[in-house]
């Protein structure tokens, strides 16, 4: 594998919805598909397999696939010795009695049922009746699974695990589900991060688990198990970030320090324009008044603790809110 051919043309594949997954996530891939499938060299089916970046590190002893893109297939065939590979859409893939020993894709992200060819959607009608708009994420996955003996493994944009149009696939899905993670910094041409989700076709519990993994970092942040809810909606694992606590009496001194010295600046400004502008400023007026709300605000600093007042807790945020406003004019 070290001269792996890659046929990376950005143009075509920003068109088509597709990224150019990273060296570590291809890594990541293939730890998976040992831990799940555990054989050295697996048969492997995947439907939008481009050069076959996703299974460089997986080795499969035969790699079936079909991509639109014949650059791409051309490039898959000088990088594995034994393929099986179409030039064509994956919506006019029909191989029946066939069953691979594991299915890895990452389809292209959020393809509009309405771009494709009307023989395309006719065929994903005769099999998935209810698919009649919105994006073909879920077919993919869906049509894909019929290949596998009983794993898969697919990259996919986080909307499917939330979007309203992908409810029925999640329904289906169901407790198939075994693992529900979140990649992070994946693609080499984008920041985003993306689901990577493990299906199980035997699998009838309702426990998932899930983790957040930096191909960055090339580690797991965070990880836990989580259950399937009655309304299939796929919560992604986020990392719990601690609030920084703040030292109130650190930020008051500092906003304190603004404010004096703006009114120092102020000061100074009104100097200078008198000295070297003629500025008729009654400057020694000013600094006088000053001195009396000093004094005066000193004063009632000074008699607090005999003159708290009885205001209601709503009277004391209403105040507040009056005294921050006058304060920001």
């Amino acid at each position: 594998m070290g001269n792996f051919k890659e046929h990376n043309n950005r143009e075509i594949s920003k068109k088509l919805a597709e990224y150019i997954t990273g060296i570590e996530l291809r890594k990541y891939v293939a730890r998976k598909v040992k831990q799940y499938v555990n054989l050295e060299n697996p048969t492997v089916f995947d439907g939008a397999v481009g050069s076959g970046q996703l299974e460089q590190f997986v080795n499969p002893s035969i790699l079936y696939g079909v991509d639109v893109q014949e650059n791409s297939i051309n490039s898959a065939k000088q990088n594995f010795k034994n393929t099986e590979l179409e030039v064509k859409s994956f919506f006019e893939y029909e191989r029946e009695n066939f069953e691979v020993d594991c299915v890895i894709m990452n389809p292209p992200f959020s393809l509009k049922f309405k771009d494709l060819t009307e023989q395309e959607q006719k065929n994903i009608q005769k099999q998935f009746t209810w698919k009649k708009s919105g994006v073909v994420d879920d077919i993919f996955v869906l049509k894909s699974l019929e290949y596998t003996k009983r794993y898969a493994f697919y990259i996919l944009f986080p909307g499917v695990g939330y979007r309203k149009t992908e409810e029925k696939f999640r329904e289906l899905i169901g407790n198939k589900l075994a693992e529900l993670n979140v990649i992070s910094n994946a693609f080499t041409d984008t920041s985003i991060d993306v689901l990577f989700i493990v299906v199980d076709k035997n699998k009838i519990t309702e426990e998932v688990y899930r983790e957040l993994y930096d191909c960055k970092l090339e580690k797991i942040i965070v990880s836990d198990t989580w259950k399937v809810d009655e309304y299939y909606k796929w919560e992604q694992i986020r990392e719990e970030k601690e609030a920084e606590e703040v030292d109130i009496n650190e930020l008051n001194r500092q906003i304190s320090d603004l404010w004096i010295n703006r009114v120092e600046k102020n000061l100074e400004l009104d100097l200078f324009l008198i000295k070297e502008c003629d500025a008729n400023i009654d400057f020694i007026g000013n600094v006088r008044r000053l001195k009396a709300i000093v004094e005066k605000f000193e004063n009632r600093f000074r008699s607090k603790k005999r003159c708290k007042t009885q205001m209601t807790l709503l009277e004391k945020q209403s105040k507040l809110l009056t005294l921050f406003s006058d304060a920001q004019r």
